[in-house]
């Protein structure tokens, strides 16, 4: 009984020290709060005796209203009702002398709520002025738990930057090895670079002073996941092409292989590892039933998108001179004309402000070819830069261009062919 009645005295204090905390923090809140809007108005210049007749307002009301909202049961509507009937009037007496400008109401009203915040901070310090002795006991606990928060802010801040610093490194040597490859139209060395941006998700895995490293299968995941986005995202958009000269040969981009490839290093990291990729690091769960299905199915699509892609790269491909262009589908089927023969080039934009385009090349005998600029390498926000379509343009001479933004469509035609 007495190790209960003990224990009970200690939650009891324990209790009482985390109120008194709370307490006291609310109020040095709302005095901070009152002084900061007393000075915004002062700043605005607001004449003396108008903020004094603000100030004596606010600390009236505010003072009487928290003293109402102390009190327990029936009294607490007493102590209101004597605040709005009795303190209302005794608030507006320096208003009897002091007759503010209809334009500085705002200021006004801002000053008596800072004043009032500041008069029911006040009345409520006193409330609890008798706790005033533990808080040297509560400073110090919070002091000692400041200085823990900040050793680990430290540790994980030194983590963090070490790690930084090898990301930016590996990334900006990515980067440059891709744009000294585009300078000199160097494929397999703009890959080698991009290479090295996807491995900026495995720095946790190698880079030295890291306290907390991050396992293999979470390393490997951020691997496929930049793998995944920058290759849908970002490699269209900077990935070296021919630049549409004649002869001009071109094979669908290898970035379908890349995007494949990272959804299924994603998909089967998350489909070996035991534990949830939703719970804490410190706290691993079991792997949900769910997760295991949706992992799989990542893992599949990843293969389909792999081995299409690289299907894809094999059996097509566009090729242009002045004789013949040719073009092979997926299904190795060859569809080739003469550019003599080219009456116009059709450019579509399906959907508005997104960069998609088709191209119909057509042709005197009413046949046409569709081609998908998306597939292939090259510049990908401006339509008429692509080099397909340079290339195209060269072989048939087509040199008129008529527009029609409503319909976001281009076309070319040769000088000499039909308009229309």
């Amino acid at each position: 009984m007495a190790v209960q009645a003990a224990n009970d005295i200690v939650q009891q204090a324990a209790a009482r020290g985390r109120a008194i905390t709370l307490e006291w923090s609310a109020i040095a809140a709302l005095l901070a709060a009152g002084v900061a809007l007393g000075l915004g108005v002062w700043y605005r210049h607001l004449a003396l005796t108008s903020l004094g007749s603000a100030a004596w307002g606010g600390l009236v009301v505010g003072a009487l209203l928290c003293h109402a909202a102390l009190q327990q049961g029936r009294a607490r509507l007493s102590y209101l009702a004597l605040a709005i009937f009795a303190g209302l009037p005794l608030a507006a007496i320096p208003f009897r002398f002091v007759s503010p400008e209809a334009g500085m109401l705002p200021l006004l009203v801002l000053g008596g709520l800072g004043a009032a915040l500041m008069g029911g901070g006040l009345r409520w310090a006193w409330e609890i002025r008798g706790t005033v002795g533990t808080l040297q006991e509560t400073a110090g606990q919070v002091t000692a738990s400041l200085g823990k928060a900040m050793s680990a802010m430290a540790a994980w801040l030194h983590d963090a930057i070490i790690k930084w610093i090898f990301v930016l490194l590996l990334g900006g040597v990515g980067a440059g090895v891709a744009f000294v490859a585009r300078v000199q139209r160097q494929e397999l060395m703009f890959w080698a670079g991009a290479a090295l941006v996807f491995l900026v998700g495995s720095v946790g895995l190698w880079a030295p002073g890291l306290y907390q490293r991050g396992r293999l299968p979470v390393g490997l995941r951020h691997c496929g996941q930049l793998c995944f986005w920058l290759s849908l995202l970002v490699v269209p958009f900077v990935e070296l092409g021919p630049d549409g000269m004649l002869p001009y040969t071109a094979h669908p981009s290898l970035r379908f292989i890349a995007m494949g490839l990272g959804l299924v290093i994603v998909g089967s990291t998350w489909f070996l590892q035991k534990g949830s990729i939703f719970s804490h690091p410190i706290k691993l769960e079991p792997k949900r039933s769910a997760e295991r299905a949706y992992s799989l199915a990542i893992v599949i699509l990843g293969l389909l998108v792999l081995l299409g892609g690289a299907e894809v790269r094999q059996r097509m491909k566009l090729a242009v001179d002045q004789s013949v262009i040719s073009h092979t589908d997926p299904l190795s089927r060859v569809q080739f004309q003469p550019p003599a023969q080219v009456r116009s080039l059709v450019i579509v934009q399906p959907l508005e402000n997104v960069p998609i385009y088709l191209d119909d090349v057509q042709f005197q005998d009413g046949t046409s070819m569709r081609l998908i600029p998306l597939l292939y390498p090259g510049e990908q926000l401006r339509a008429y830069d692509h080099g397909l379509v340079k290339a195209i343009r060269a072989a048939a001479k087509l040199n008129v261009q008529r527009s029609m933004p409503e319909s976001r469509m281009e076309v070319w035609t040769p000088s000499e062919g039909p308009k229309g």
